[in-house]
């Protein structure tokens, strides 16, 4: 998993390459979108998630909490159709203001 952030105007992408999968993945995760959020708090988040099918459990988590009790702005933008799914199923794509950009390819 790759993880690059890029500062525009008004907003700021978190751009996650590869399948999220450990530990550290999340972990880095997590923690690009906190520092990105003490940097420019007032910032749209989007955090896009460009191959990966999965997300972890963790991540899920500090998503929701990020965007319900922390009110970041934040936006998840998934790139895999079964991703988008899997979330749509567990009645998050709302919660986690989840919306589809599908480029992945099926491997």
């Amino acid at each position: 998993m790759d993880l690059v952030t890029k500062v525009h105007r008004e907003h700021v992408e978190i751009l996650v390459t590869g399948t999220i999968k450990t530990i550290a993945n999340a972990q880095a995760i997590k923690e690009a979108i906190r520092k990105t959020h003490e940097q420019h708090p007032d910032a749209i988040i989007n955090l896009m998630i460009k191959d990966s099918f999965i997300i972890t459990s963790s991540v899920i988590g500090f998503l929701i909490k990020s965007i319900k009790m922390d009110k970041m702005n934040l936006q998840v933008n998934v790139g895999c159709e079964e991703l988008y799914t899997m979330l749509d199923d567990m009645n998050l794509v709302e919660i986690m203001n989840v919306r589809k950009a599908y480029t992945c390819a099926k491997v």
